[in-house]
């Protein structure tokens, strides 16, 4: 029931039950079903049980019986209201928080466009390994993602192309660019709610298992959101330096000391755009948020706008056509769209032509 017609506000298990008990059921509901308030019903004074039912459990209430109805009553509405408390707080995480943190992933694209460009690719990585291994809270591995480049701002745009190109860097450039996690730990580590967030960023380059970090459920996020980073980002380079997906997750999995295998394999499947999809050469004042691009996109002075996988969002489009007004940007790009847009693109094109 739990897998099928929950979420529910409340669990209430008995404690002595034959084949599993309490704590074993509660904690296995953990897992189903995380967001539930969990409550241990017990007529046994047995001190053991009840703490191993907390901390295997994360139990909200522990009661024992016999209880009146209306202390039974009193306890279950506070689990409602402690649900929808949790439900609240989880929404406004994951839309207000998430959606401004796009917002500032944006802005950066837009600022410094080799550094986060790979942003929206290695979100999408994150959220199909997320859900291909049903993890739960899953705003925070995609916020995660979206920064995991943000140290790179400390690089000088030279540095920074040449990394884009998978060029060889000098050991030098290569400690800079190794410092990039801490950098963006250090930054993110100060903001209320993504303590955990900047941990993952700033583990990417962990192996899969860390015995630096204890089995807590906070270091379970970290082990998780560090793993996924690492794999998403090796799979990226891979195909940005020429390899099929296909041969870059053989790659990957020839190494389990490195990349969590589990992962690698939740990639097999996976696929970056959805729908039917037609690649054409379109002029830059006619680019659509949606469109994703073949080729980097550059300025008349050969200034990096936007590399070549980046989708292009309301606020570039918006760039790119104010640039095209003072002569900065010139000429057409290769871009991937779905084909209904694709017509509609073409559409576009030939009413203003």
């Amino acid at each position: 029931m739990l897998k099928k017609q929950g979420p529910y506000a409340t669990v209430v298990s008995d404690m002595r039950m034959p084949g599993m008990d309490g704590a074993e059921f509660l904690c296995k509901v953990s897992t189903f079903a995380p967001d539930s308030i969990r409550v241990m019903l017990t007529g046994y004074s047995d001190l053991e049980a009840a703490v191993r039912a907390v901390n295997e459990g994360r139990i909200f209430r522990f009661l024992n019986k016999p209880i009146s109805s209306q202390d039974l009553s009193l306890t279950l509405r506070a689990c409602v209201a402690q649900y929808e408390l949790a439900r609240r707080e989880k929404d406004l995480l994951e839309n207000t928080l998430a959606g401004a943190v796009r917002v500032l992933s944006e802005v950066l694209n837009l600022a410094n466009p080799a550094a986060f460009n790979k942003g929206a690719r290695i979100c999408q990585y994150v959220r199909h390994i997320a859900a291909k291994l049903g993890l739960p809270d899953t705003w925070q591995y995609e916020i995660a993602a979206m920064l995991s480049e943000l140290g790179c701002l400390t690089l000088t745009p030279e540095l920074l192309e040449a990394i884009h190109a998978g060029e060889h860097l000098t050991p030098e450039n290569e400690k800079r660019y190794a410092q990039h996690p801490q950098i963006a730990h250090d930054l993110l580590v100060r903001i209320p709610r993504l303590e955990l967030v900047a941990v993952m960023i700033q583990r990417q380059n962990d192996p899969p298992t860390d015995p630096a970090l204890s089995i807590t459920p906070a270091s379970e996020s970290i082990r998780c959101g560090s793993n996924m980073l690492k794999v998403s980002l090796a799979f990226d380079h891979l195909l940005g330096t020429g390899s099929k997906a296909q041969v870059a997750l053989t790659a990957l999995s020839k190494n389990p000391a490195q990349y969590h295998a589990k992962m690698v394999e939740a990639l097999r499947d996976f696929k970056m755009s959805q729908g039917s999809t037609e690649v054409q050469e379109v002029d830059v004042e006619h680019l659509r948020p949606g469109m994703i691009l073949n080729q980097d996109l550059r300025s008349t002075a050969g200034i990096l706008l936007a590399a070549k996988g980046y989708e292009i969002s309301h606020s570039l489009a918006k760039s790119v056509r104010n640039l095209v007004e003072n002569g900065s940007v010139k000429g057409t790009v290769m871009v991937t769209v779905k084909i209904g847009e694709a017509e509609a693109a073409k559409a576009a094109a030939a009413a203003t032509s």
